[in-house]
């Protein structure tokens, strides 16, 4: 089988309004320390990253600046309706300039790939290079090719013990109006192998899960055959964790609230609930 664009999630990009609040209360919900900090004069914008062991988080904020360049402008928009979300998927190439010709030989209209300065916090300049793909044809999603050393991006270190910290990222979840839609592009064009459909009649729901580099794309859509327009919505994270009873019981100590844990939906897994109002819907997750 040849080939597909892409060969990981490289990371998530959470749009946040306050970045020093929203790296404490990341720090707390993941049990880390972040791994870098950077700033994107060109973008505007200014980021703190948490490493994690397949993929990692990007906190994005805008910066003191008004906005002028488009990724800062659509950030600027997106948190006027928001205070906190998935703003963006980025899907990580070894060669962007063959991931080009592969997305545009399955009809996507993608941009020429192009290097973003990125200066981090304790003067190193490091550079990744982006691919972007036209927004009207992902349904609404910002999803961009990224190429990049990510050696040079430590990963983030457990504060306390590791089975109470998050590991890695297990699976985002991305809601759709019409599966068949979303389907010809995260499985098909993008070419992200499907793992597994379940049906879930008292939700209303049947969820399909494409994995890419250990993480999974949980696509999320109406039973049956429900069509409409609102295209695709990035929705919430799930993270793993060595011990599910033991990382509620470290964030209660760390004052968060969160459930208690419990069976998952999926076979063999333990699940909590992180209950925080306004941000990005999130679930810690345990294999059993």
């Amino acid at each position: 089988m040849p080939a597909g664009p892409f060969v990981r999630v490289d990371h998530l990009v959470i749009a946040v309004r306050d970045l020093a609040a929203a790296e404490r209360d990341y720090g707390t919900v993941l049990g880390c320390a972040p791994s870098s900090r950077a700033v994107h004069t060109e973008l505007g914008t200014g980021n703190v990253i948490f490493a994690l062991a397949n993929c990692y988080l990007e906190l994005l904020a805008l910066g003191p600046a008004p906005p002028t360049h488009p990724v800062a402008h659509a950030l600027a928009a997106f948190l006027e309706d928001v205070p906190e979300g998935v703003f963006a998927v980025a899907l990580g190439s070894d060669d962007l300039d063959a991931t080009a010709r592969t997305l545009g030989a399955a009809g996507l209209t993608v941009g020429t790939p192009a290097d973003l300065a990125i200066a981090e916090a304790d003067g190193r300049m490091r550079t990744a290079r982006l691919l972007p793909i036209d927004r009207a044809q992902t349904r609404g999603v910002n999803v961009f090719g990224v190429m990049h050393d990510r050696a040079a991006i430590p990963l983030a270190v457990p504060r306390g013990a590791p089975a109470a910290a998050v590991s890695a990222v297990d699976h985002l979840v991305l809601f759709s109006d019409d599966l068949d839609g979303a389907l010809r592009l995260w499985r098909d064009a993008f070419a992200i192998p499907e793992r597994w459909r379940r049906e879930f009649p008292d939700r209303g729901t049947v969820n399909v899960g494409l994995r890419l580099g250990g993480v999974t794309v949980e696509l999320v859509a109406p039973h049956g055959t429900t069509r409409g327009e609102r295209g695709e919505r990035l929705w919430g994270l799930a993270y793993a964790v060595g011990d599910c009873d033991a990382a509620v019981a470290r964030l209660r100590a760390e004052g968060a609230a969160v459930s208690d844990a419990r069976p998952g939906l999926a076979p063999a897994t333990r699940v909590a609930t992180v209950k925080w109002k306004d941000r990005v819907p999130t679930l810690l997750i345990q294999q059993i």
